[in-house]
């Protein structure tokens, strides 16, 4: 398949092992410095980051109802890639298509089930739903016999590259849960509470720090979860300064939480339990 753009975030192809069904060796892209990107929405990075690697992005969505790129390369307009990851999941579709040496236009659709997704790291696995041939990609462990595994590996590198300037844009996974910077969670996550009864609302969410950014998961905990998550000294974004507040209290009754203001650019105010135990923040409001 005809394809240029390498595994973002470290993993590499040996050129020799890597040439594509038309005698022509990818050519490597190192990983975007991210001050280039800075004041861009999400979309416009992902857009941006993917003209860089010699695609021409035809639609780019990334909310908590879905995450979709749809792209075709710039180079060899016969290949294009899809990606449709589901409201609030680490899961999905790529769909890829080019037309080979003989003209056939081929067209395969993978299951993506991603593990990791960050501006270091991307592991994931990729299940071709033709065949049934399925690769585990690990970016900071990626080796040149991958290449052999022609389609699907040129699949799993255009998934990489994707998922690279998703993460450097808006969107991460951790631990296969995923997770959307802050600005781009907090409208649909109280959209969608105000539609719900008051027994369906949900008021704290699993929140994770990253890159001096904090991002959200659109998926809801109730009261005992949150609990459950911040004893563990992982983070929570709650929905008002006073369910943050109350939480971080119920976390160490022993006295009152401590308040901190965003540390910087992009961070968020947030409480402590007292005495920072258990360590995590009870996080609340948008960037400042």
């Amino acid at each position: 398949m005809a394809l240029v753009a390498l595994a973002a975030g470290g993993g590499e192809l040996s050129p020799a092992a890597a040439a594509d069904g038309h005698g022509r060796d990818p050519a490597a892209h190192a990983p975007a410095s991210r001050d280039r990107f800075a004041g861009m929405s999400g979309e416009a990075i992902v857009e941006q980051g993917l003209a860089d690697e010699g695609f021409d992005t035809e639609a780019v969505h990334i909310g908590l109802d879905g995450i979709e790129v749809v792209a075709a390369s710039e180079d060899h307009g016969d290949f294009t890639m899809r990606l449709d990851l589901a409201p609030g999941s680490s899961s999905g579709t790529l769909t890829v298509s080019d037309t080979g040496d003989g003209g056939i236009r081929a067209v395969d659709i993978y299951e993506v089930e991603i593990e990791e997704s960050t501006e270091d790291r991307a592991v994931f696995d990729l299940t071709d739903l033709g065949t049934g041939e399925a690769l585990h990609y690990d970016s900071a462990a990626a080796s040149p016999s991958i290449a052999f595994a022609i389609p699907i590996a040129f699949a799993a590198i255009s998934l990489g590259t994707a998922l690279y300037y998703l993460a450097v844009g808006a969107a991460i996974v951790i631990s296969g849960v995923l997770a959307l910077e802050t600005a781009k969670a907090v409208a649909k996550i109280l959209e969608e509470n105000a539609q719900r009864s008051s027994a369906q609302r949900r008021y704290y969410y699993p929140a994770v720090r990253r890159n001096g950014k904090v991002y959200i998961s659109g998926r809801g905990l109730t009261t005992s979860q949150a609990l459950a998550r911040g004893r563990k000294g992982w983070d929570v974004w709650a929905t008002s300064r006073g369910f943050a507040r109350s939480l971080a209290k119920k976390l160490n009754p022993s006295n009152l939480p401590e308040w901190h203001r965003a540390h910087h650019d992009g961070y968020l105010r947030h409480y402590h339990p007292y005495g920072h135990r258990p360590n995590m923040h009870a996080f609340y409001g948008l960037p400042a």
